[in-house]
């Protein structure tokens, strides 16, 4: 990982979550649940209005992983 990767990380991490959304025909709504994430909070976060904690980062990282390896 750069330094690079973590001034992108927001526009990156949106484009996986969009990307395992629609490869996985998922809601916003189901993924946030199923990440043990508010649904609320993803919204507001891939509409670029909030921020997540690095632990839901990690959530998510870990659901999309467990789908890829599969």
């Amino acid at each position: 990982m750069k330094a690079k990767d973590l001034k992108n990380l927001t526009k990156l991490s949106q484009k996986l979550v969009k990307e395992h959304l629609i490869k996985h025909s998922k809601t916003e709504s189901g993924f946030a649940k199923e990440a043990g994430i508010h649904p609320a909070q993803l919204l507001l976060f891939m509409r670029n209005e909030r921020g997540l904690t690095a632990k839901s980062l990690e959530n998510i990282g870990e659901i999309i992983y467990k789908y890829d390896k599969n």
